[in-house]
């Protein structure tokens, strides 16, 4: 029985790698049990320690700026491939996570240290950026990226613009002629885990920004702010869907750099070898944090999923918790368990003893599966 073990990380536990590492390890004993292990990610937070993952190359470490630029300095990552390819994801910078619940402003954050990791890759002498948008604490469809990269926004006065999502609708003029010669030269790779449109009811601000600490009335005017955007980069951008992932950081990468836009969690399966994995398999294992609706709309367990239903191979689910509006045999599996359900957050959250749930959920299901074969 091969058995293909392809985690996504329960956010803010456990990796990829420790949730296939440790399924894997408690498959080991049984007979007649094969794994192989692909660890998934769809553009989000931890996008670039699954891509770099057997690459050859290193992690550079640059002081940068939050999300706010009145927090403390951050220590931010990304990784440099020995081919000139730089691993860069919104979450290390710009992330939601950087902030305490009760700090978190999506009018002021900006994705400006961001753009200052990007600007380091380009000075290393990186001319292709993967950059994953999952995670991120902000609403300025890229502002801060490209102020970092020399780009100026002037208002109607001709005033320099902060660059957040409460000045997006004071743009009224964007100047190119700052930046250097090497951000023109450079081709970028973005990285949705959404397919959120710039504006609208399916837009980004309507749908993430109250999670990232915006009230109604803000909400309408970052809407306000985005359609102003769209006026700026055109239908053809705006009307994009993926071009509202992370606040709208394609809108105004799109429009001004050499931007390709893909799904995150094709892109990462691809690359870490889904495909040659899923041959011969009779079962495959995935799961994250929380499974639900959303599960299926571009996440990486989802891609998982329907790679899985393409090749006729049946698929289990082990998560931290299931939403109970999820309906696991319509999304096309086999068995889904919440190895947290019910738990308190601070046990649920704690790595080695979610490390421990997955793994005797994972030997039950083999066990249970194996068990209904033979008496079949």
């Amino acid at each position: 029985m091969k058995v293909v073990l392809a985690f996504d990380k329960f956010k803010g536990s456990v990796t990829s790698q420790q949730l296939n590492e440790a399924a894997q390890g408690v498959l080991c004993g049984l007979d007649d049990v094969n794994t192989a292990c692909v660890p998934v990610a769809d553009g989000g937070d931890g996008t670039t320690a699954v891509l770099a993952a057997g690459r050859q190359g290193q992690w550079v470490t640059v002081p940068t700026v939050g999300p706010l630029l009145q927090q403390a300095p951050v220590e931010a990552h990304y990784f440099l491939d020995d081919d000139g390819t730089a691993l860069i994801e919104v979450a290390a910078a710009s992330g939601l996570a950087l902030l305490p619940e009760g700090q978190r402003d999506v009018m002021r954050a900006t994705t400006l240290g961001t753009g200052m990791l990007m600007r380091d890759a380009m000075e290393r002498r990186s001319r292709h950026i993967v950059l994953g948008l999952g995670g991120s604490a902000t609403c300025d469809a890229a502002m801060g990226i490209m102020c970092a990269l020399g780009v100026e926004f002037l208002d109607k006065n001709g005033r320099y613009l902060y660059p957040c999502g409460q000045s997006l609708e004071e743009i009224a003029h964007v100047e190119t002629r700052g930046m250097p010669r090497e951000v023109a030269d450079c081709r970028f790779t973005i990285l949705i885990d959404v397919d959120t449109y710039l504006c609208g009811e399916r837009g980004t601000a309507r749908l993430f920004a109250p999670q990232k600490g915006a009230s109604p009335q803000q909400v309408e005017q970052l809407e306000r702010g985005l359609l102003h955007v769209a006026g700026i980069v055109g239908d053809k951008i705006s009307g994009t869907a993926g071009c509202g992932a992370a606040g709208g950081i394609p809108a105004l990468m799109m429009h001004l750099l050499d931007c390709k836009l893909l799904p995150g969690g094709p892109y990462v399966l691809a690359r870490n070898g889904m495909e040659q994995a899923l041959d011969g398999a009779d079962l495959v294992i995935t799961g994250e944090g929380r499974l639900d609706d959303q599960t299926l709309m571009g996440k990486g367990p989802g891609c998982v999923i329907e790679m899985a239903r393409r090749r006729g191979i049946p698929v289990a689910a082990v998560c931290g918790t299931i939403d109970s509006a999820f309906d696991a045999a319509a999304a096309g599996l086999v068995r889904a368990v919440g190895v947290s359900d019910g738990l308190p957050r601070e046990m649920a959250m704690d790595p080695e003893a979610t490390l421990m749930r997955v793994s005797r959920a994972v030997y039950q299901l083999i066990t249970d599966l194996k068990s209904t074969s033979c008496s079949g």
